[in-house]
């Protein structure tokens, strides 16, 4: 499974949890890692229904979501920054999605 960094950094940067789905014709189970921000969970990454058992499935889930937080994205968000135009620029654009998001 591929994974973006902008993927990444929503994991890391957003209270997220996994959740399992099961596939009707085939029986396996998939599980997808979503961003759960008050009522509302956003998919930010799912995996095809290969898993024998939801738990297989939400095991694995678990451990993905697991290593991305562990990962150090520090320079590849200091690179979005400098590409945002700086810090300023940065903290500009975040006030503007925060506010947009209520």
């Amino acid at each position: 499974m591929g994974l973006s960094l902008l993927s990444a950094m929503q994991i890391q940067g957003n209270e997220t949890l996994v959740d399992t789905y099961q596939h009707k014709e085939s029986g396996k189970y998939g599980y997808a890692i979503t961003h759960n921000e008050d009522k509302y969970c956003r998919p930010i990454v799912s995996c095809n229904p290969d898993y024998d058992s939801r738990d297989a499935a939400l095991t694995a889930g678990t451990e993905l979501m697991k290593q991305i937080k562990e990962l150090d994205l520090s320079p590849q968000r200091k690179s979005l920054v400098e590409i945002m135009g700086g810090e300023e620029t940065a903290k500009t654009v975040d006030s503007i999605v925060q506010t947009s998001k209520k």
